[in-house]
């Protein structure tokens, strides 16, 4: 699978080198409004260099972000960068997520130095691989080839660390695949086989047989038609990034390794189509796990949790002694926080400190929802333990979906699910382009190297 990705040349304008082959335009960010004979509300005016004055108000939320936007509608690839107003290395780098669009390369100099250039260019450029992966055409990205792709870029950067990574891909048809009660039915319908790729990250300070530390597992739906529960076409045209998780995950280990990972981490990447054959998912059917739960499905395009379900079982199985999923699993989630932020839930009341404090740090946009034993109400079936998917006056549904996970858990384990509104835009943001959003991938690959 090739991705041709957009990439970031970043110059420090301290360096001669800057744009040797490159014609730069001069834009500089000023706090203010623009002069007269432009309109006060103008967000950018010609300066006297030949580029142009983008005008911000440092109150404003994320401005450095919408002030990127407003030099990506002046179709600018090439810039010198000089702004009237300090940006941390972080908003650096938030600036620069703004401007990405899938499509063009950007030459950037900018009066930073060049070791400071050459770690923000690192980090948004591996964050915009991963974006453009998990945009990727659903005939490209089967389930067993997004797996190798996610895999290839893993690997390439344990090795130039020193480290060790390691995939086991178990498919349909293979004797220990028998066990993984819902890829199987997920998978049923489709020509691809569904795949469980496990990818087993040990960094030189430990022993690769030592403790699984930390245990990701994702959803990773490389199309999703909803099955017999069928979508409209307005939700399924997108669906090509049901496998979101998975690659932003990836993307987080990847990124974790360049910057210092510190902890055994154990990726389960739970990879499958969801379609509609004769032979597919029914409304009324019921699946076996191997911890004795049985689900009766209600709703066959509530297929994420049944495929997390596979992994979470197999991370307990490798007594993994943190377990965190991820899964674009609910538009509940998008109706209670939006598109701009992720929503984490878990047992506890409050969300584990180092969590917190990496989200924070990097400016990850979470909310938390509730968790409460009374949310498995909202599941209750006649015929097996649970529904696959809430039912009754009121399921708050992203609580619901997190109930229903929670059922697959080790009770003794530390355990966070995020729910990934914020992994697609369709329409854009005044912070981002409209595409892949790279959420949680700077903050989980923090969270991990610390």
């Amino acid at each position: 699978m090739e991705c041709e990705v957009n990439m970031f040349k970043l110059f420090s304008s301290n360096t001669k080198n800057a744009s040797a082959n490159e014609e730069l335009v001069a834009v500089t960010l000023k706090e203010g409004t623009a002069k007269a004979p432009f309109s006060k509300d103008s967000a950018f005016a010609p300066n006297a260099n030949g580029g142009y004055d983008v005008f911000v108000n440092t109150n404003d939320f994320k401005w450095y972000q919408v002030a990127a936007k407003t030099i990506a509608s002046l179709k600018l690839y090439n810039f010198e960068f000089k702004s009237d107003v300090a940006l941390s290395e972080l908003d650096l780098y938030w600036f620069l997520t703004a401007l990405y669009d899938g499509k063009h390369d950007y030459t950037v100099s900018c009066d930073y130095a060049q070791n400071v250039l050459d770690k923000v260019a690192m980090t948004v450029n591996t964050v915009s691989v991963f974006r453009k992966i998990a945009d990727s055409d659903s005939k490209i990205s089967t389930p067993e080839k997004v797996i190798n792709v996610l895999f290839d870029l893993v690997k390439e950067a344990a090795d130039a660390q020193g480290d060790s990574a390691s995939l086991k891909l178990i498919k349909r048809g293979d004797l220990e695949f028998e066990k993984y009660a819902g890829l199987n039915a997920v998978g049923f319908a489709s020509d691809e086989d569904p795949c469980m790729g496990i990818i087993d990250y040990v960094p030189k300070c430990c022993q690769k047989d030592s403790p699984v530390q930390v245990a990701l597992v994702g959803k990773g739906i490389t199309f999703d038609t909803g099955g017999y529960s069928l979508k409209p076409d307005k939700y399924m045209e997108t669906m090509r990034t049901d496998k979101t998780a998975v690659v932003y995950l990836c993307g987080a280990v990847t990124l974790a390794a360049k910057l210092g990972i510190k902890k055994h981490v154990r990726l389960y990447l739970c990879c499958s189509e969801n379609m509609v054959s004769g032979r597919g998912m029914l409304p009324g059917d019921i699946v076996t796990y191997p911890n004795g739960i049985s689900v009766e499905i209600n709703n066959t395009d509530a297929e994420g949790r049944l495929v997390l379900a596979d992994g979470l079982l197999q991370a307990g199985e490798d007594k993994a002694q943190y377990v965190l999923d991820m899964a674009t699993l609910t538009g509940a989630a998008k109706i209670a926080v939006g598109r701009d932020m992720f929503s984490v839930l878990t047992k506890e009341k409050e969300l584990d400190k180092s969590l917190v404090s990496a989200f924070e740090k990097t400016g990850e946009m979470y909310w938390q929802l509730p968790l409460a034993q009374y949310h498995r109400r909202f599941l209750s079936s006649r015929r097996a333990t649970v529904t696959n998917s809430g039912h009754g006056e009121g399921a708050p549904g992203s609580s619901v979906a997190a109930s229903f996970l929670e059922q697959f858990v080790d009770k003794n384990t530390p355990w966070v699910h995020i729910d990934l509104s914020s992994a697609y835009l369709p329409d854009g943001s005044p912070f981002l382009a409209a595409g892949p959003t790279g959420s949680t991938i700077l903050g989980l690959a923090t969270w991990l190297c610390e």
